[in-house]
C-alpha cells in the first residue's frame, strides 16, 4: 500500500507550535518570554497580543507582554492597565479570578461590548475585537493571561477557544515558572539605591563598627563626603577618617572597589546562585550609567 505523504504546509503546522513552545520555555525568566509566548499563542489560537500579570490582593503587576505585529502596543497598554489601576474596573478579569477552580485555572471569553466603562475601553482596548482571560494559581502565586485579537481580524472561533482550553494547564505551568522566577529574583537596583538595604546587609554580614557601616553605606548610596557629614551630623574630616579605616580594613583604595566588594557580599546575603555576581551586576550598572539612567551617583572621593 502506498503511503500518503502529508503536504509540507500541514506537516509544518504540526511541528511549529511545539517548536514555539520550546522557545517559550527557554525564555522563562527573561525579557524575551512575552514575545516567545505570543508566538506560541498565535499558532494555537491566532492571538495578536498578550499580557501576563501577577495578581496580588490589592495590586496587579506586569510580568510579560507580546505583540505579533512587532510593535510595543501590548507593553504600552499593559503599563497603562496596571499604573492607572484599570484592572480594578475590568469585569472580565474579575470574573476569571472569581471562577478559579480546584483545577488551578479559569478561562473567560469576554465580550468586549460588555465593557461599559468608557475609560477602560478607550484607554486600554481601543483596537481590540476579542479577548480571553486565563487566570491561574500555582505555588501560592496568582497570575493572569490576557489574550487579545485586534480589530483587523474576526473574533476567536470555537475551534481556537477549544485549542486554548486544551493548552491551559500547560500554559499555567509555564506562567507559574516565569512568575516565580521574576518574583523571587533579588532586586539588584534596590541593592544599590536603597540605603536601608545597604545598611541591613553590612550589619548582618560584617562586624564593622557602627560608624564605619554608616559611612560605607552612604558612600555606596552615592553621597559625597559633605553629604554624609550633614546626614550623620559629624564633621567632613570625621567622615574621611572612617572611610580611610574601612578602605584599610578591606584593603581597597577606591569607591569602585568598595562597590565590587559590597555586591559580592550582597549576593551572598541574598542567596544568589550565579557565578561572579559583582562582575555581572557591575556590568549592568555600567550599562545603565552609559544609557543615561541614574543608578548610583559617582562622587569624587579625592576631596
Amino acid at each position: 500500500m502506498m503511503a500518503i505523504r502529508e503536504p509540507d504546509a500541514i506537516a509544518s503546522q504540526r511541528i511549529l507550535p511545539e517548536s514555539a513552545l520550546m522557545e517559550a520555555i527557554d525564555a522563562i525568566g527573561t525579557s524575551k518570554f512575552g514575545e516567545k509566548l505570543l508566538n506560541y499563542l498565535h499558532m494555537v489560537c491566532g492571538a495578536d497580543h498578550c499580557a501576563v500579570f501577577h495578581l496580588g490582593n490589592d495590586t496587579v503587576s506586569k510580568l510579560a507582554t507580546g505583540s505579533h505585529d512587532g510593535t510595543n502596543a501590548a507593553e504600552r497598554q499593559a503599563g497603562l492597565y496596571t499604573s492607572q489601576n484599570h484592572w480594578r474596573k475590568d469585569p472580565i478579569l474579575l470574573q476569571a479570578r472569581q471562577e478559579l477552580t480546584s483545577l488551578g485555572f479559569s478561562i473567560v471569553h469576554g465580550d468586549m461590548r460588555n465593557i461599559t466603562d468608557a475609560g477602560l475601553r478607550e484607554a486600554i482596548y481601543p483596537n481590540v475585537n476579542d479577548r480571553i482571560v486565563v487566570c491561574g494559581r500555582k505555588q501560592n502565586i496568582e497570575f493572569g493571561l490576557s489574550v487579545l485579537r485586534s480589530d483587523a481580524h474576526l473574533g476567536f472561533s470555537d475551534e481556537e477557544l477549544a485549542k486554548l482550553n486544551e493548552s491551559a494547564e500547560l500554559l499555567m505551568s509555564l506562567l507559574a515558572k516565569h512568575a516565580n522566577t521574576l518574583i523571587s529574583r533579588p532586586n539588584v537596583v534596590r541593592a544599590i539605591t536603597c540605603l536601608d538595604e545597604i545598611e541591613d546587609c553590612l550589619i548582618t554580614m560584617t562586624q564593622f563598627p557602627k560608624r564605619e557601616i554608616e559611612v560605607c553605606s552612604r558612600i555606596l548610596h552615592g553621597l559625597s563626603s559633605i553629604g554624609i557629614a550633614l546626614d550623620l551630623g559629624v564633621g567632613e574630616e570625621t567622615v574621611k577618617t572612617y572611610r580611610k579605616r574601612s578602605y584599610q580594613r578591606l584593603q581597597i583604595g577606591s569607591e569602585r572597589e568598595l562597590l565590587t566588594w559590597y555586591l559580592d557580599l550582597w549576593s551572598t546575603w541574598r542567596g544568589l546562585s550565579y557565578t561572579g555576581p559583582a562582575r555581572l551586576i557591575g556590568h549592568e550598572i555600567d550599562r545603565l550609567t552609559m544609557s543615561g539612567e541614574q543608578i548610583v551617583q559617582r562622587p569624587d572621593f579625592v576631596n
